[in-house]
């Protein structure tokens, strides 16, 4: 049985935690709520459909927490309901025991280049195999920012003045024009002391990075002007709760995310035992204090 977190890109949205066998999985966004799924031979089971979809897929076959325990959906007519019941069990088990982040291992990554130096400039993609990356490249690398409906950012008076459109949009637009016309992405595997080795779908390594080529944050945080770093600044800033749960982040980057997510202490307490550590412990104990005495008052 494998369990492992590894990160939702593109936009980023934070760890997903998993407990797999070679049948079931159980899925958690939060480590707390888990959906369980069942791989399933589709043209096996519904052969009119061989052209159309993917021999194997899973079907979604229940959610447990630690409350109410299993719950199962109604299965399709079509999987048999023993063999099911007969695999899903052994996850179940796992699920109570398991706390919470779960190693995160997803050391390849596939990062949108800087037009300018080749750098690494926006984490796409990552995964935890070589075997992975052909389904994961894209044809056309294109880096997304969390959209406005899903990541509220403020805006000022001047931008509410001139109509101007949302900060996360204006961050893509700077970020795909610092990427150039034509741009390019390449796979890293990330090493235990965060170079990253160039990594070919064929199976060749070539150039070696070092750890600062990487933007620890998944963007790089260096622009032209004060514009475009005020977008960057503003857009890490209000996403700071969620990439807290990074896990391998330096002390420093920590304690820096700690700072900015302190305007959002309400989202930070909820994301907080995903936090794989802390940069002051005594600072984030009186920012969750904080954010439980919002939520007494109702002022969220």
């Amino acid at each position: 049985m494998e369990t492992y977190a590894k990160r939702l890109n593109n936009p980023f949205r934070g760890l997903l935690q998993v407990v797999a066998t070679t049948q079931v999985r159980a899925l958690s966004f939060d480590g707390r709520y888990w959906e369980l799924q069942f791989l399933c031979d589709m043209h096996q089971l519904k052969p009119a459909l061989r052209k159309s979809v993917p021999r194997f897929q899973y079907a979604r076959i229940g959610q447990w927490d630690t409350q109410r325990g299993f719950q199962p959906y109604p299965l399709d007519p079509v999987l048999d309901r023993a063999e099911v019941e007969q695999h899903y069990g052994a996850v179940v088990a796992a699920l109570g025991n398991v706390h919470a982040p779960l190693p995160q291992d997803d050391v390849y990554e596939y990062w949108l280049l800087d037009e300018q130096n080749a750098q690494p400039l926006a984490l796409l993609a990552s995964c935890r195999t070589a075997a992975e990356m052909a389904e994961l490249t894209p044809r056309q690398p294109c880096w997304k920012a969390v959209s406005a409906a899903q990541l509220a950012i403020s805006y000022t008076g001047e931008e509410t003045r001139r109509g101007m459109p949302p900060v996360a949009y204006r961050l893509e637009v700077q970020v795909k024009a610092r990427a150039g016309q034509n741009p390019l992405a390449r796979w890293y595997r990330r090493n235990p002391d965060g170079s990253g080795q160039e990594s070919s779908q064929t199976g060749g390594d070539c150039a070696l990075l070092p750890a600062s080529a990487f933007p620890e944050l998944l963007l790089r945080e260096d622009w032209p002007n004060n514009t475009a770093q005020d977008l960057c600044d503003r857009y890490l800033q209000r996403l700071a709760p969620q990439l807290l749960v990074l896990q391998g982040l330096s002390h420093s980057a920590r304690d820096r995310l700690e700072q900015m997510a302190s305007q959002h202490v309400v989202e930070m307490d909820r994301c907080f035992h995903l936090y794989p550590a802390v940069a002051d412990p005594q600072r984030m104990t009186a920012w969750r204090v904080e954010a439980r005495l919002r939520v007494a008052c109702g002022r969220e």
